[in-house]
């Protein structure tokens, strides 16, 4: 299964956390796995090579772990949309793949306590 975390301060999203496999089928026959990634690249080059917010990324290839984090100026603010929409993928993918992906947000008020909310 692939579980995906955003991360969120006072309804502002600051980063996606995607880790492990969807395990729906075989490698390179994976449509749940092909859609997560697909749905990542573009959101990362939306991010990156459109509208240069200089997002941190990290890639993990052993235990299939993707992070993009927002950087903590103007870029915050712009890149919301981006995030916003892949969470809204990631939400609708599940719902029709539920056994495959995991989508959940994670909430820090402002105590800086964390409140998991599931999508």
């Amino acid at each position: 299964m692939t579980t995906v975390t955003f991360s969120s301060r006072a309804g502002t999203l600051l980063s996606v956390d995607i880790l492990g496999h969807a395990g729906y089928a075989d490698e390179g026959e994976d449509i749940v796995c092909a859609a997560i990634s697909s749905a990542v690249m573009l959101s990362h080059a939306l991010l990156f090579d459109v509208q240069r917010i200089p997002v941190d990324t990290l890639i993990e290839d052993e235990g299939a772990h993707i992070r993009i984090t927002l950087p903590q100026d103007a870029g915050l603010e712009r890149g919301q949309d981006a995030l916003r929409a892949l969470k809204l993928h990631f939400t609708e993918l599940e719902q029709n793949y539920p056994d495959h992906l995991n989508v959940t947000e994670v909430h820090a008020d402002a105590a800086d306590q964390l409140t998991v909310f599931r999508s």
